[in-house]
């Protein structure tokens, strides 16, 4: 079921989202929906602290390896 949402933009955002859509070879609609799916799969910056919240104090735990390139990195 589609449901019709009204929406106020500016007018330079509202020509700069409407060429992106043509760029894409989308409807406006489309591109508004792939937007709203790939900020979906973005990190919140609520998750991101908290994620380096566990990286520091895994740090001063000693629970992190140095490695001293890409390769060993692959290897771990």
């Amino acid at each position: 079921m589609r449901a019709i949402l009204s929406l106020s933009l500016p007018q330079k955002e509202r020509k700069e989202l409407e060429s992106r859509a043509k760029k894409a070879n989308k409807t406006l609609s489309a591109y508004v929906l792939d937007a709203l799916a790939i900020m979906k799969e973005l990190i919140s910056e609520e998750e991101l602290l908290e994620i380096a919240k566990q990286a520091k104090k895994d740090y001063k735990n000693g629970k992190t390896k140095v490695l001293s390139s890409l390769e060993d990195l692959m290897e771990h």
